[in-house]
């Protein structure tokens, strides 16, 4: 890829779609022309792709892409999960004019952007060290709940690998978060991870969780719900984002046994940043290192938090350029 090729990149997701030109300088991967849309105002990723192509300067004719979408990415179709959008991915890059279109996963591009991030982005939410040459896990509540894992490939290079991981059947480790599993049982015929962990499964913990200690809820949105419970004036709130750190500390735990990621766990995603505090003070590494005869192995795991949501930008650039260079 020759130097000042430009090519689109995106994060699109349930509630927002990011966009950016990236090209490289000097073997570095430069980002700019940022825009954001929600996505709610579009009917097809096309449109929205269209939406972004119309903001570019004058003179320049992106080469290709990576979009990085929220939802499972087939061979040839990808599917937008929360939006109910659908495409076929050559028809997708004929009809914006890009010879060269490659879609992932939205985790992927998140974890790829991982091993990119300074230090000082990174918070230690749980001390641990690293096993060297070992699998790392990327999750995190935003709209949905996002999983992905890096595999080693050696010389510092990284396999990410995409999953549902989401929508695995979310778990109990206590009587409490049975009955709160029962609750959600009379609405959902199936409760996943993503029922409790993310923006709108937040809302529905605490209407569970209202139920459960007969506490009326007067809230109604998750930004609610997460300035109420760190401001400390509604108790339902903040029962239910301690409930919330908690099962999310036990799923981490479950995503690293699934991997093996003994490389370590990194936390992102649009809700945590935002309550990075809180998570830090709460029962979160108890309950990830609450797994049994496995405590032990879990016991070395770090675990950090990433403290931009808007990384994977970075990574559809990286990624497209590994793959095309």
């Amino acid at each position: 890829m020759e130097q000042q090729q430009h090519i689109i990149v995106a994060d699109i997701g349930g509630t927002n779609a990011r966009f950016a030109l990236a090209h490289k300088v000097d073997g570095e991967i430069v980002v700019d022309h940022v825009e954001r849309f929600p996505s709610s105002e579009f009917a097809s990723l096309e449109q929205v792709v269209r939406r972004y192509l119309e903001t570019l300067p004058a003179g320049i004719t992106p080469q290709g892409g990576c979009l990085a979408v929220a939802g499972p990415v087939g061979a040839e179709t990808v599917s937008l999960t929360n939006l109910g959008w659908h495409a076929h991915i050559g028809d997708l890059g004929h009809n914006l004019g890009l010879p060269k279109l490659t879609v992932v996963n939205d985790f992927v591009a998140y974890a790829y952007s991982i091993p990119l991030l300074p230090q000082s982005q990174l918070q230690t939410v749980k001390p641990g060290e690293a096993a060297k040459q070992a699998p790392m896990v990327v999750l995190g509540p935003g709209t949905g709940f996002g999983v992905a894992s890096l595999s080693p490939r050696g010389e510092g290079q990284w396999q990410p690998i995409a999953c549902e991981g989401g929508h695995i059947s979310l778990a109990a480790t206590n009587e409490r978060q049975a009955a709160l599993i029962e609750i959600l049982r009379r609405r959902f015929a199936h409760v996943s991870v993503e029922t409790v962990l993310c923006g709108n499964g937040l809302v529905n913990l605490y209407k569970a969780m209202g139920i459960l200690l007969s506490m009326e809820p007067k809230l109604e949105t998750p930004a609610q719900i997460t300035a109420a419970a760190q401001e400390g004036n509604d108790p339902l709130a903040l029962e239910t984002l301690r409930e919330f750190c908690r099962w999310l500390g036990s799923v981490t735990a479950d995503m690293v046994l699934a991997q093996g990621a003994l490389g370590g766990a990194y936390l992102g995603g649009g809700i945590l940043p935002r309550i990075k505090e809180f998570l830090q003070h709460s029962d979160f590494t108890q309950a990830f290192g609450h797994k049994g005869i496995m405590t032990g192995y879990l016991d070395p795991v770090p675990v950090s938090l990433a403290l931009k949501s808007d990384t994977a930008l970075m990574g559809a650039a990286a990624w497209f350029f590994d793959q095309n260079c």
